[in-house]
């Protein structure tokens, strides 16, 4: 009994580990994407401004935003751009 026991608690808590990993990585990649400046002033035609990695709310879709020159990304991957002061 206290065998089949043990082996029901591991099982729960492997897949309880597997689904917290599964509910983490889809949170990541349902992040949403907008435009974000990859330099600053004028690197996103039309729309003065800050530096790289700032978001451009004027241009809601993809599109529009690279026919701009901005860069199409997620926050997490626009944070790279902040060192683009250039």
């Amino acid at each position: 009994m206290q065998r089949s026991s043990f082996g029901a608690l591991v099982a729960s808590a492997v897949v309880g580990l597997a689904g917290s990993f599964a509910v983490a990585s889809a949170a990541h990649a349902d992040e949403a994407k907008a435009c974000y400046r990859s330099h600053c002033g004028k690197s996103v035609k039309g729309h003065e401004g800050d530096c790289g990695g700032t978001k451009v709310p004027e241009l809601a879709d993809q599109a529009s935003c690279e026919k701009a020159g901005g860069a199409w990304t997620t926050a997490t991957e626009a944070k790279k751009l902040e060192k683009n002061k250039d």
